[in-house]
């Protein structure tokens, strides 16, 4: 049977192309085209074969398809063929996956195989596209380079601002000590301005140790393994509002639920305190006389359609546009030190690296003078009760 003169009468039937101008369009296909019977024979080889594998048409034609494989892979070839015609178990049939090919020269390349079947006056014949994905391949392989080159920085840089915080906290607060020591058994030997001056040392000493201790926090947070269990993120959210409950009246505010939550895999207080952190911005950065947040989760959000998005939005001050990436950013505040009941400005930092851990991202919409609301993922979401994950 003539392969691909049957091809060609089809496709004069159906498109109007002969014979010359479809070899034309074979050949000048970026990736390779084989096609082989049922015996693994090629029956068809077009240009860019000949570049991949260094064999010409007449070479190949007429050839087992074994000759563009390394000796491990020829070795089963045949079976696989066999098998499938008997089982009709796809291994790679109109799936496809990475192989080896060995070109003439005898050097060996990594290659990208789609394979799909057509069955003519019930022979089987076989399509094979193949690309070479070397370059990708490399990249791949620099990439982890530098992943991997970027996670040991990141470890590093994480111990040595551990070390450096918790070296630095015992002379703080030998500072603050003193400064006390001073004010107290001195007091009637310094005058007014220097009692001011040891007042404005012991502020500036318990800053610098609420800076180092969440410095200290941040740095450990990469170092400790999180706890994942199956948790209702019902369960969760209730018991961080429980605990936060004071302080929502304390501040004229409300939190409205406005949907029920997905069980989920995780560390259970460090979601909380996702949750814990920016309803507390919500209501801190708010002008507003009733200061209203409310959370829930969505599967509707255009960034993400169809996904589970979790969302906590207030009313408040708002966010300039030009900052949404800044806020994120450790010890970044957007107004003076004191403004808004004052910070360190890393509770964001905090937020995005707990999401980052649980396989998650977060971003940031807001109007300013209307309100803010930052939306989240978190993985391993529980579709069962038995605690499985999707996963």
């Amino acid at each position: 049977m003539n392969f691909g003169k049957t091809i060609m009468t089809d496709v004069l039937k159906t498109e109007s192309f002969n014979e010359k101008h479809l070899r034309s369009i074979l050949d000048n296909t970026v990736d390779g085209i084989v096609v082989i019977n049922s015996k693994g024979i090629i029956l068809s080889y077009n240009r860019a074969c000949e570049i991949l594998f260094g064999y010409k048409p007449e070479e190949a034609l007429g050839k087992n398809v074994k000759m563009l494989m390394p000796e491990s892979y020829r070795t089963h070839h045949n079976d696989y063929i066999s098998n499938y015609l008997t089982t009709h178990e796809a291994k790679i049939i109109g799936i496809g996956r990475e192989v080896i090919g060995e070109r003439k020269n005898g050097t060996q390349f990594p290659m990208w195989v789609s394979i799909s079947e057509m069955i003519e006056e019930n022979e089987h014949f076989f399509v094979g596209i193949l690309r070479d994905i070397t370059v990708q391949k490399r990249h791949e392989i620099e990439l982890k380079k530098y992943n991997q080159a970027l996670e040991r920085s990141n470890l590093e840089l994480d111990d040595f601002v551990y070390i450096v915080s918790h070296d630095l906290k015992e002379p703080v607060r030998g500072i603050y000590s003193y400064a006390q020591f001073l004010e107290e058994d001195y007091a009637d030997k310094i005058d007014a301005d220097g009692q001011n001056k040891l007042k404005s040392l012991k502020r500036m000493s318990l800053r610098i140790n609420e800076l180092i201790d969440r410095l200290l926090y941040f740095s450990r947070l990469n170092k400790t393994e999180l706890s994942y269990t199956c948790m209702d993120l019902n369960i969760v959210v209730r018991e961080v509002l429980e605990m936060m409950e004071h302080y929502i009246e304390e501040q004229n505010a409300s939190v409205t639920c406005e949907t029920s939550f997905p069980n989920l895999l995780c560390d259970q207080a460090r979601v909380g305190e996702i949750f814990s952190n920016l309803i507390t911005n919500g209501i801190k950065y708010n002008n507003s006389p009733h200061k209203e947040i409310r959370i829930g989760v969505t599967t509707e959000h255009e960034r993400l359609p169809g996904e589970k998005v979790f969302y906590v939005c207030d009313n408040g001050i708002g966010i300039p546009e030009k900052h949404y990436e800044a806020i994120f950013k450790m010890f970044k505040r957007l107004h003076a030190r004191d403004a808004y009941g004052g910070g360190t400005g890393s509770g964001l930092t905090i937020v995005k690296r707990i999401i980052t851990q649980h396989g998650g991202t977060i971003w940031v919409e807001s109007k300013p003078d209307i309100g803010t609301s930052f939306y989240f993922t978190l993985e391993k979401e529980i579709n069962d009760e038995s605690g499985k994950s999707d996963e």
